[in-house]
């Protein structure tokens, strides 16, 4: 978490945001920030996934995957 208490995945949600209004999001509509070093990453990203949405997972040194709901699904 940064030192203002915002996490990896909150702060590349914020941008997508405003990326959004500008309708310049590289990301799905349909899609679930997560930070990929919280406590039950895997469980958020199924349930995302059976909710039919994306995941953008967001490592502590910001690195950024997006990952469709099928691929999520079809490794478990």
């Amino acid at each position: 978490m940064s030192s203002n208490g915002e996490s990896p995945a909150g702060k590349v949600m914020d941008e997508a945001i405003k990326l959004a209004i500008a309708e310049e999001s590289p990301y799905p509509e349909r899609s679930s920030f997560i930070d990929a070093d919280m406590p039950g990453c895997d469980e958020r990203m199924q349930r995302a996934a059976g909710e039919g949405y994306s995941v953008v997972l967001v490592s502590p040194d910001g690195e950024i995957q997006i990952i469709s709901p099928k691929e999520i699904l079809d490794a478990s």
